[in-house]
């Protein structure tokens, strides 16, 4: 897939120049994923991350003997997972499609790696990364806040 069709989307893409993009072209691949599926666990190794281009990704919280909790959707241009790039690289939540989603799968070791011999990229993908941080921190606070009030 072109990323320069998805790039208009993903806070992360239009930071980059042209020829990073095109690093980034050549480190992804195509992923379709079924309703359910799991495109990773809590704890796993945090080796790839992922843009939804189609459909909407969900960010479960997990506890033994509990039902899952959606913690947040996602959808067209979001970043899923941010855990790739802040070690000790491994998912803080489970990421599960919530119906049938195509995304760009991205070999985030060599990202890393690549990070470490630019830094003017390094740059870029730590505030886009961190932004997203932060701001599905933000939204975790209100949901939390709106849960509490309801009680």
């Amino acid at each position: 897939m072109n990323l320069q069709s998805v790039r208009r989307n993903s806070e992360l893409l239009t930071r980059l120049t042209n020829t990073e993009l095109d690093l980034f072209e050549s480190l992804s691949s195509e992923v379709h994923v079924v309703n359910g599926e799991i495109l990773f666990e809590e704890g796993g190794a945090a080796d790839t991350f992922y843009i939804i281009v189609e459909g909407k990704v969900g960010l479960e919280l997990t506890s033994p003997g509990r039902t899952p909790m959606i913690i947040q959707s996602l959808g067209p241009g979001d970043l899923v997972g941010v855990s790739w790039f802040f070690p000790p690289f491994r998912w803080n939540w489970r990421a599960r499609a919530l119906e049938e989603t195509d995304l760009i799968a991205f070999d985030a070791v060599e990202v890393r790696r690549q990070c470490g011999l630019n830094r003017d990229l390094d740059l870029e993908v730590l505030g886009a990364v961190a932004e997203e941080a932060v701001r599905r921190l933000h939204r975790t606070r209100i949901q939390l806040l709106d849960l509490y009030r309801s009680t």
